[in-house]
């Protein structure tokens, strides 16, 4: 019998199926950023339909920490659930794909921007002071640093607002369908035709001003926390490390307001039911959606997730909080 001796494969040198494609180093940030946005989505869904004031579900009675009676308001998970119980797991993704472009135009645009300020100084009279430590530098010469950086920082975050701002006119606009259970703001393209239909082309820029002046106030405050704490409060330089971001979060918390008059602008009159009356005023103007939502408490609402209470006009009979509506009221008839 003749012996068979086992055939021999060369070894191929190209990359095989199984073998990791590298993502370039440039797309990494974009792309874990759509990904956690993504993620995010039904978190942002919700939050934005409490900034515009819709609560479809009734607050329930309960007590503060005080023992204070209270209405309180679902979580933003219990506001989830909602939302999928209605429309189905689908439906947590209204707007999700306009975001996705915008995160993608505000990557490029921002990208832009920081190559043409590269090597451009506005304070910084020296460039020579910015090869040394921080700690090596004079007041001045901080301060001067920190007003470049915050007004690059501003010019970025404007140009990126400008050019991405019909991309959330479009996202806010496909969540807030919701609220009438409407679809004229389906789909990428019928989103855009719609948008203009309703207002024009400023349609676009809905509700620009207020989110372009919370932005940049967020910037600003930011710059001049970090500034101050680093340079006349903090001396460890492990700590000052942390205090733009925690600068940041505080800045935010700031300007929040900014946010919820933003995307209520957008909404106003956009062809929608939820910037109509009975679930929106009519604004005039930005400032006074401000003024309206201010003297009723609800420039803030949304930026509590989890404890959330009504804050409306209420009234206490015995240990229970009710709210008050036009339905509690009627005219008193005069006798004859």
């Amino acid at each position: 019998m003749s012996s068979y001796e086992p055939i021999s494969c060369p070894v191929s040198t190209s990359k095989t199926m199984t073998e990791s494609i590298p993502i370039p180093e440039y797309l990494q940030g974009p792309l874990l950023k759509v990904g956690a946005s993504t993620l995010a989505h039904p978190l942002e869904f919700a939050k934005v339909l409490i900034q515009i004031g819709h609560e479809p579900v009734d607050p329930k009675h309960t007590k503060t920490l005080m023992g204070k009676p209270a209405l309180s308001l679902p979580s933003v998970f219990g506001y989830i659930g909602h939302i999928r119980k209605r429309d189905g797991f689908l439906g947590l993704y209204r707007g999700c794909p306009t975001k996705i472009i915008g995160i993608g135009v505000s990557t490029v645009v921002s990208d832009k921007v920081k190559k043409a300020l590269e090597g451009k100084h506005f304070f910084v009279k020296d460039p020579a002071i910015l090869a040394r430590d921080e700690d090596e530098m004079t007041p001045e010469e901080k301060l001067s640093k920190t007003l470049d950086d915050a007004v690059k920082e501003i010019v970025e975050k404007l140009a990126c607002l400008i050019v991405t701002q019909p991309f959330h006119v479009c996202t806010i606009r496909a969540m807030a369908q919701f609220v009438g259970n409407e679809s004229k703001y389906d789909g990428i393209f019928g989103n855009i035709a719609s948008v203009y239909k309703e207002n024009g082309i400023l349609g676009y820029w809905s509700g620009l001003v207020p989110r372009a002046l919370g932005e940049l106030t967020c910037v600003g405050a930011t710059y001049a926390i970090a500034y101050i704490v680093n340079t006349y409060i903090l001396e460890d330089k492990a700590l000052k490390a942390w205090t733009q971001h925690l600068a940041s979060f505080f800045a935010s918390s700031i300007t929040y307001p900014f946010q919820v008059v933003g995307n209520c602008m957008v909404i106003s009159k956009s062809g929608l039911a939820a910037g109509y009356p009975p679930h929106m005023p009519l604004y005039k103007g930005w400032v006074d959606c401000w003024r309206h939502l201010s003297s009723q408490k609800q420039l803030k609402r949304g930026s509590s997730l989890m404890f959330r209470y009504y804050t409306g006009p209420q009234v206490i009979v015995g240990d229970k909080a009710l709210p008050i509506n036009q339905s509690m009221f009627r005219r008193v008839q005069k006798q004859e």
